[in-house]
């Protein structure tokens, strides 16, 4: 009989739901909305669960992974989740009691970075950090193949780095100075609309600027490069902690490709400490299944 295992990623607006194969294969996947009740919520997963599981009668379901975006301790309880409202809810108790299943959960962003290490773009490395530079900025670290979430779920938290840029601009989570505010896409879409014709502009979009860095522009490129100066600068900070075999960055603004990677890669390379030097740059690959590979990695890559 096949074993099989659920990766389940809850987002503030939607779930996404698949069954992943002990072997790496995507056999079901399904995205529906998020409830704001929380209740409502895991009752609709379990739902789902059975659903999916009906039309695969010849499998045996080993467990659920599930990623939330918020700290994560002891596998099962996410302390503060701002997106759905959620403090110290124990998401392993709420969905293995409605479903039946063994449950294990993770922050979001360390599950998106263990399903790339297992079946994406980190596969065979046993050291990797993954960095998602979208409206902020999220982080996974993996070491030996496993997850550092830290004493109090807030390992990999990259984004809330102080770093030299911006000093005077207030992030989200009420400090100044984070590599969020500078190299997120909002950081970025910030920065760019002090200057023509970004400030123009009713609505502007990360892809405009590195659309106008690509064009010539050199008010966006300055943004853009600073951007990436302070990714390189952080990736730096973090190969002397931990000394990963990969760097891989994700996230909406990681569809610039090489106009992303290439100049965080020079940046890296121009002040990285020698024994920590030798580090791959690469995508991640699996986009927004790489959550639930993630799910599914926390019973079967161990």
């Amino acid at each position: 009989m096949k074993q099989v295992c659920f990766g389940v990623d809850i987002g503030g607006t939607t779930v996404k739901l698949g069954l992943v194969s002990r072997e790496g294969e995507l056999l079901d996947k399904r995205e529906f909305p998020t409830f704001r009740d929380l209740g409502a919520t895991f009752d609709d997963i379990a739902d789902h669960m059975r659903q999916v599981m009906a039309a695969f009668p010849d499998c045996q379901c080993v467990g659920a992974g599930v990623g939330v975006p918020g700290p994560i301790v002891d596998q099962s309880t996410v302390v503060h989740c701002a997106n759905l409202g959620w403090e110290n809810v124990n998401v392993a108790q709420e969905l293995s009691s409605r479903a039946n299943l063994p449950v294990k959960v993770a922050n979001d962003a360390n599950l998106a970075a263990l399903g790339e290490q297992w079946q994406g773009a980190g596969k065979g490395c046993r050291n990797l950090v993954m960095l998602t530079v979208g409206t902020g900025i999220g982080g996974g670290i993996i070491c030996d193949g496993r997850i550092v979430a830290g004493a109090t779920g807030g390992g990999g938290e990259v984004g809330h780095m102080t770093v030299p840029f911006h000093s005077d601009w207030q992030c989200g989570c009420g400090r100044k100075g984070c590599l969020e505010v500078t190299a997120s896409a909002s950081g970025i879409i910030r920065a760019a609309k002090a200057f023509s014709p970004f400030k123009e502009m009713d609505k502007v979009t990360a892809k405009d600027v590195y659309d106008a860095a690509a064009a010539g522009d050199t008010n966006a490129q300055a943004v853009v490069g600073e951007a990436a100066a302070a990714l390189g600068m952080a990736a730096v900070t973090i190969s002397c902690i931990v000394n990963p075999e990969v760097f891989l960055l994700g996230g909406g603004v990681s569809a610039a490709g090489s106009a992303l990677l290439d100049p965080v890669e020079t940046a890296f390379r121009t002040c990285a400490f020698g024994p920590c030097a030798d580090v791959r740059f690469a995508l991640a690959q699996l986009g927004n299944n790489a959550g639930i590979y993630g799910g599914a990695a926390l019973f079967f890559a161990e």
